[in-house]
């Protein structure tokens, strides 16, 4: 009888973990899908709208110039644009709940 009672009480001390290290992974699981929504390019479209439209244009300007020195000063201001975006939306990431 005694071993029936140590044996039950090993089975639900294993249940246990194994329900802890569970809940663990479905935390961490919840947390990787909320990132990967968020990195969705239609999210960062939607939060940082006007910032898009500055990289579209400049994306337009960039490949509509005919060269010279326009396209110097088109890829410079592309490639301040893309860091301001990458700022904005990283600084947006840790200010913005993630439930949304």
């Amino acid at each position: 009888m005694e071993d029936k009672i140590d044996t039950i009480i090993s089975a639900l001390e294993e249940a246990r973990q194994s329900l802890h290290q569970t809940a663990e992974v479905n935390q961490k699981v919840a947390e990787k899908v909320a990132t990967v929504t968020q990195l969705q390019p239609e999210r960062l479209v939607e939060r940082h709208l006007l910032l898009a439209a500055c990289i579209a244009g400049a994306l337009g300007f960039a490949t509509g110039s005919s060269g010279g020195r326009r396209t110097g000063v088109a890829t410079l201001l592309l490639g301040g644009l893309l860091g301001a975006m990458l700022t904005e939306a990283s600084n947006g990431f840790r200010n913005h709940d993630t439930t949304a």
